[in-house]
């Protein structure tokens, strides 16, 4: 990729649409120990469209429930503060995201890998007893966010990493080093600086790929959080849920160098996305409602 494509490359970043309001205000009430549920009724409440989607998606069929919800304090009472507040940055991110949309990738695949990505970081967090497990879901559905722009905005580049990707039976992030010297990690850190995202998910998002020592120029490079949502990515193309774009002969391995500075092992991971049907349902019904 040419310097100057990489310059204006930078300069449609800047012109992206920026993260809604209310994802930011969601985002930092996860993060914020003091928040209480009412806090998000009222951010989920000022978003007429966002509410109802929250609310169709809580009295789905899906989840049971044994009374109709009919507001987002009940909501939140009813699947939990934490389970709202994703459902939120779920859908706010999509939203945002729409207008990158070419037809071309299979965008409905893609979210089902980095929703489920982002349920099963949270799961092997609180697994690994991790301080705050429930921080990891941002970065594991946003880990790889520089593809969307690349096939919205780099299409040419995109569709030969993607036909170099499945020709070559390699990972999409290997097809981009074989082809170009800008990838997507590079590009989703360009974003997630911009959308203003806490630096954790920006480190996730650089780092997803790298062994620990080749981590550098984030305080944070060297967290357990970008550890937990590299061997979530790997255990959800293990799993076969979705699609991010590799070549479909490709088979990702769980490198033991991956479990060294966790408390779990490989059969740990196993375990754990044996028992994630259900949750991957509940994705796709989010998807449904999202995509």
């Amino acid at each position: 990729m040419k310097l100057s494509k990489i310059k204006k490359t930078i300069e449609m970043v800047r012109e992206l649409p920026t993260l809604p309001a209310i994802a930011n205000k969601v985002n930092a009430l996860l993060y914020d120990p003091k928040s209480a549920a009412s806090d998000l009724a009222k951010i989920i409440e000022y978003d007429q469209s966002l509410a109802t989607k929250v609310l169709s998606l809580v009295n789905s069929a899906y989840y049971g429930l044994p009374e109709r919800v009919t507001n987002i304090a009940q909501a939140i009472t009813m699947l939990g503060y934490k389970n709202i507040s994703h459902i939120v940055m779920t859908l706010t991110v999509f939203e945002t995201l729409k207008h990158c949309q070419t037809g071309s990738f299979n965008r409905e695949e893609f979210w089902l890998h980095s929703v489920a990505t982002a349920v099963m970081s949270v799961k092997i967090a609180e697994m690994c007893m991790y301080s705050s497990p429930e921080d990891t879901f941002t970065g594991g559905l946003l880990h790889d966010l520089g593809k969307i722009f690349m096939d919205g905005y780099l299409h040419e580049e995109f569709c030969k990493i993607i036909e170099t990707a499945e020709k070559e039976c390699i990972s999409f992030y290997d097809a981009e080093h074989m082809l170009y010297d800008v990838d997507h990690t590079m590009i989703g850190q360009w974003i997630s600086r911009a959308w203003k995202l806490p630096l954790h998910v920006v480190a996730t998002v650089t780092h997803h790929h790298q062994e620990v020592p080749e981590r550098k120029g984030l305080a944070v490079s060297q967290d357990l959080f970008i550890d937990i949502v590299r061997i979530a990515d790997i255990g959800i193309k293990l799993k076969g849920c979705g699609s991010s774009g590799d070549g479909k002969g490709y088979q990702p391995k769980l490198d033991p160098e991956l479990f060294k500075r966790l408390p779990i092992f490989e059969d740990d991971i196993y375990r754990l996305l044996e028992g994630l049907d259900e949750e991957i349902d509940k994705t796709k019904l989010l998807l449904s409602f999202a995509v």
